[in-house]
């Protein structure tokens, strides 16, 4: 086995971890929605969770390929309950704190010479901005129907 590039194992986790506590929180909050009675939210959530794990699927391959044990150790995001605009703020701070992780690991990948590691923080990067500007394009909507207005949609 290659032997990971100085720092890039080291990227490669704190990523990991970002994801296994994002997935983790979409989780939590798509049973909350479909609790709360929002089956929409809820479906949409469970979605986004789905989407983590191809990240962590993505970044433990990577690990693999180095030999590396994927840790699974992470921090449990906390997010406002029966508050969707509170929840709307802490996923977006959850993904300009990914997206910070994954420009660095970027730029450090690139850097040492590791371009497929790279890649994939790209990959991640962009699905990061991408979860932001969908958040951003919720609240523009709130503010143009109205936050009841947007919720009764989502039943």
């Amino acid at each position: 086995m290659p032997a990971a590039p100085d720092g890039v194992a080291e990227v490669l986790q704190a990523s990991l971890r970002l994801h296994w506590s994002q997935a983790e929180m979409y989780d939590a909050q798509s049973v909350h929605f479909t609790r709360w009675g929002y089956p929409k939210l809820g479906e949409t959530w469970a979605g986004y969770a789905a989407e983590e794990r191809g990240h962590i699927k993505a970044l433990s391959e990577r690990l693999e390929f180095y030999d590396i044990q994927p840790e699974v150790d992470h921090e449990f995001l906390s997010w406002p309950r029966h508050d969707f605009e509170g929840i709307l703020t802490s996923n977006y701070d959850a993904d300009v704190e990914a997206a910070a992780a994954e420009r660095a690991g970027f730029l450090l990948c690139t850097e040492v010479g590791d371009p497929n590691s790279a890649h994939i923080f790209r990959k991640l990067r962009k699905g990061s901005e991408e979860s932001m500007a969908n958040i951003e394009a919720i609240r523009l909507v709130i503010e143009q129907i109205g936050i009841d207005n947007y919720l009764a949609n989502q039943v």
